[in-house]
C-alpha cells in the first residue's frame, strides 16, 4: 500500500476547455475555467496553469517547479448528464454484474467516506459513510474531520457550489467559490500526514456562460501527496475511470479496475 488514505476532492463543474467530441455537446467554445479566469483578480495554486501550458490563463501562471502531479481527463462515456462522471468514475464490470469502487473497498475492510449534495447515485452506495452537503463550506468540514482521524481508506467529497452558480450564470460567484476551495486546500494540504494522497478532479463542466450545462470538457487532474514532493505531467487520461484505478491498486485490488491506474506515475 502506497497511501495509507485517499482523499478526493471533486470540484464538480469545473472544466478546462472544449473536448474533441464538443460538437455532438452542444459545446463549442465551452471553456469554464477560461471564463470564469477572465474577470477574477486572485490567484490559485492548485496547478491548473501547468495544465493549460500554451493557453495560459491570467491568474493561473505555470510553476516553475510544480509540487504536484498534473494532467487532464477526459470523459469516455457517451453521455453527458450531471451524473454520468460520476458513474464513470467509480464503476466496472465486474464478473457478474457492475460494481463500484465505492462498494469494493468496504467489501475488502477499507472504510469509505462520500460526501455531496447526494445525486441519487450516491445514494445507492449503502455500504459507505454518507453526508449530505448543501455547499462548499460544509464539504471541507466533512474534508477535515476525516483528515483528524487515522482510519485507512478513501473520502470523496464533492463540491456543490460551483454547479449552482453555473444554473445561475453567475460568472463572478463560480469564481468567488474557485478561489476559496482553493484556500481550504492549502489548509488541507498542510492537515495532510506524510503517506496520506490528495486528488483533486472534476466528474463534469458546466461552464456558467453556457447555455447548455453539462458542458462537454476536458476536466483537470491534480495530484498532491507530502511524500512525492517533485510533481510532473500526468497527461491526458483517456477516462474519468483512471482514477478509480489508481484508487484500486493503491489497496491491492487492481485486477478490478475498469481504467488504468496512474499509481506508479506517483511512486517511481
Amino acid at each position: 500500500m502506497a497511501f495509507h488514505r485517499i482523499f478526493v476532492v471533486d470540484f464538480a463543474g469545473l472544466g478546462l476547455g472544449e473536448a474533441p467530441e464538443a460538437n455532438r455537446f452542444q459545446s463549442v467554445g465551452a471553456d469554464t475555467i477560461g471564463h470564469v479566469a477572465t474577470g477574477w483578480t486572485g490567484q490559485l495554486k492548485l496547478g491548473l496553469g501547468n495544465i493549460r501550458i500554451g493557453h495560459e490563463l491570467p491568474g493561473i501562471a505555470p510553476a516553475d517547479q510544480p509540487t504536484g502531479f498534473f494532467g487532464r481527463l477526459h470523459m469516455q462515456a457517451t453521455g453527458n448528464h450531471p451524473a454520468t462522471g460520476l458513474r464513470e468514475m467509480w464503476d466496472y464490470t465486474g464478473a457478474y454484474r457492475t460494481e463500484s469502487v465505492l462498494d469494493t473497498l468496504p467489501a475488502a475492510g477499507y472504510p469509505v467516506t462520500v460526501a455531496g449534495p447526494f445525486l441519487s447515485y450516491l445514494q445507492t452506495q449503502r455500504r459507505t459513510r454518507r453526508f449530505q452537503l448543501g455547499d462548499n463550506r460544509g464539504a471541507f468540514r466533512v474534508l477535515f474531520n476525516r483528515l483528524n482521524h487515522p482510519d485507512t481508506g478513501l473520502t470523496y467529497v464533492m463540491l456543490p457550489d460551483f454547479r449552482f452558480a453555473a444554473r445561475q450564470h453567475d460568472v463572478q460567484g463560480f469564481g468567488d467559490s474557485l478561489i476559496q476551495a482553493d484556500q481550504y486546500l492549502g489548509q488541507v494540504l498542510q492537515d495532510m500526514a506524510a503517506n496520506d494522497l490528495l486528488i483533486v478532479t472534476a466528474t463534469q463542466a458546466s461552464d456558467p456562460v453556457g447555455t447548455l450545462q453539462p458542458t462537454r470538457e476536458y476536466l483537470p487532474l491534480i495530484v498532491a501527496s507530502s511524500s512525492r514532493p517533485q510533481g510532473h505531467a500526468l497527461g491526458i487520461r483517456r477516462t474519468l475511470a483512471d482514477v478509480g484505478a489508481t484508487v484500486l491498486e493503491n489497496y491491492g485490488l487492481a485486477a478490478r479496475a475498469a481504467g488504468h491506474s496512474f499509481l506508479n506515475e506517483l511512486t517511481q
